[in-house]
């Protein structure tokens, strides 16, 4: 008796003498009977992939791999979800840059995920209230429990989107991927055709757009101009979250869609030479590589700001700037930031945002969330007891530098970078920046920044320092997507551009924008409408 489903075990299970009957028919066999069906199952699985005949076979949940629909209660609960959801999203950008068959339990999967936070919202709202822990065994309130509160729009919809994307990718149409970016030149400009899936697609990214569709279609225009114009990088630089990707509730859910992922690994393929991404979060340990979901060999990671460099597992390096007495004195900031958080009335900076970090050469300390759920005076009493114990563990000033963000406050190490002037070092005492981050990769790895073209892209101006350094290498070369609507940030990247003679930059509102624009770009070298699959890319 074979099961197909989930359904039809439980069903014959209810009848307890069929059940029986049906093992005892399987046991009692006589020797020529087993003999021949197991000729006939050998015969099969030998015939037969395990893929195509556990697809046909069995019903995609009952495999071990699929994110189960479960109640979200702790803290934990929520981030066990979304690396989980990691997992999935990696094995799916993998197959789909390999050309390889989707599994149907990756939908599944998904989908629970996406059940599974909705369910364990508070009713009405993408609000996830979550149990921590205890106030501490040594308080009044020892029996008080700490809940931490996240609202998980952004998380759904990123959800929402892969869904949608595995729609396309598993088309059995022979045009699927063209489908999933129609472009056609008209007049100098590009029109976005919103027909079929593609159509589907562009909705549920521009529903994310601050100004609508209409705005979203509009910047993915101008940017894909900018990108056109470029035609081809040498050198690709950029920021993560608040540019590749919309800033999450808590750093540990900040996991890469996968389809965000294949668009990225796309374009560092065709468009491309080599591609970095440079972020302030650290390498591991919750840092950038827990979060991504590209296959390696795509991007180099620059960690710390670009302090700390993973190409591959055996081709690591950090900046060998910082001496064990400085990390010695961060060590002991971490420690008294560690206590600090232990307090009630700090203990809900260590789940927002990018929550305690420790790198390579700094800290970072979550202030408020892209949400703007803390209040300002909460916000500046951390500001004051952060400032407190750097002040103690480093009266003078001399090795430790507080800095205030929009989101976080940072630690650095003011360490003697050497800058190669004339062929001599000299010491600066300056606090490193992605700037000096692609100084280093391009040092340890002889990137030649004068020669081609260059694309930078950022959110922030801990990003300004990494437009700058490539302004200074290849003025005319450099062209640059900015993802703000802030003036005073867009001022200054104009300032920065035009006084290096400079214009080939752009704003855009949202990540969405440049997700799209970017996958534009990684099929333009298609319109000589050849088949993808002769570039090796067959996405059903």
């Amino acid at each position: 008796m074979c099961f197909s489903s989930l359904s039809d075990f439980l069903e014959a299970a209810a009848s307890v003498q069929a059940f029986a009957d049906c093992f005892y028919k399987a046991a009692t066999e006589s020797l020529e009977e087993r003999r021949d069906h197991g000729i006939l199952l050998n015969q099969y699985l030998l015939s037969h992939d395990i893929d195509e005949w556990s697809t046909a076979f069995l019903d995609p949940s009952w495999t071990h791999e699929v994110i189960r629909l479960t109640e979200l209660k702790l803290l934990a609960d929520f981030y066990q979800l979304m690396d989980k959801t990691c997992q999935v999203r990696r094995q799916i950008a993998d197959r789909v840059l390999k050309g390889i068959a989707i599994r149907a339990h990756f939908a599944v999967s998904l989908e629970n995920a996406k059940a599974s936070l909705e369910n364990s919202c508070d009713p009405g709202t993408h609000t996830l209230t979550l149990e921590t822990a205890s106030a501490g065994d040594d308080s009044d309130d020892s029996s008080r429990v700490m809940t931490a509160k996240f609202n998980i729009t952004n998380e759904l919809a990123e959800l929402e989107n892969d869904l949608a994307f595995l729609q396309f990718v598993q088309s059995d149409e022979i045009t699927n991927v063209e489908q999933f970016v129609m472009v056609e030149f008209s007049n100098a400009f590009i029109e976005i055709q919103l027909k079929h899936y593609n159509k589907m697609f562009l909705q549920t990214l521009g529903r994310y757009h601050p100004a609508g569709q209409t705005a979203f279609v509009d910047e993915v225009n101008k940017a894909s101009a900018l990108l056109s114009e470029g035609d081809h990088f040498q050198h690709f630089f950029t920021d993560r979250d608040g540019t590749l990707k919309a800033y999450s509730c808590s750093y540990p859910a900040s996991i890469q869609p996968a389809y965000s992922a294949v668009i990225q690994a796309q374009f560092a393929r065709r468009c491309a030479q080599f591609c970095a991404i440079v972020t302030t979060s650290p390498l591991m340990h919750i840092g950038i590589l827990n979060v991504s979901t590209m296959p390696e060999g795509y991007y180099a990671y620059g960690a710390s700001a670009g302090r700390e460099w993973y190409l591959n597992p055996s081709l690591q390096f950090k900046d060998d700037s910082v001496n064990d007495a400085d990390l010695a004195l961060l060590t002991s900031v971490f420690e008294r930031l560690e206590e600090l958080l232990e307090q009630t009335e700090f203990r809900n900076f260590t789940w927002i945002g990018s929550g305690l970090q420790r790198h390579y050469g700094h800290i970072t300390i979550a202030r408020q969330d892209v949400n703007n759920s803390v209040p300002r005076h909460r916000s500046a009493q951390l500001y004051q007891a952060v400032s407190k114990i750097v002040s103690q563990v480093d009266p003078t000033a001399s090795t430790l530098a507080l800095r205030e963000g929009e989101y976080d406050l940072k630690i650095f190490t003011k360490v003697a970078l050497s800058e190669v002037n004339g062929g001599q070092s000299k010491p600066t005492g300056r606090i490193f920046n992605k700037g000096h981050g692609i100084r280093l990769i391009e040092r340890k790895m002889g990137l030649k920044l004068n020669a081609g073209k260059i694309l930078v892209c950022g959110d922030s101006e801990t990003d300004l320092p990494m437009l700058e350094e490539c302004l200074a290498r290849s003025p005319m070369n450099v062209y640059t997507i900015w993802v703000t609507t802030n003036p005073q940030l867009q001022e200054k990247v104009r300032a920065v551009c035009e006084a290096h003679g400079n214009d080939h930059y752009v704003f855009v509102s949202c990540p969405e924008v440049s997700f799209f624009d970017v996958k534009w770009d990684s099929f333009v070298c298609l319109i000589c409408k050849t088949c993808t699959r002769s570039c090796g890319i067959a996405f059903h």
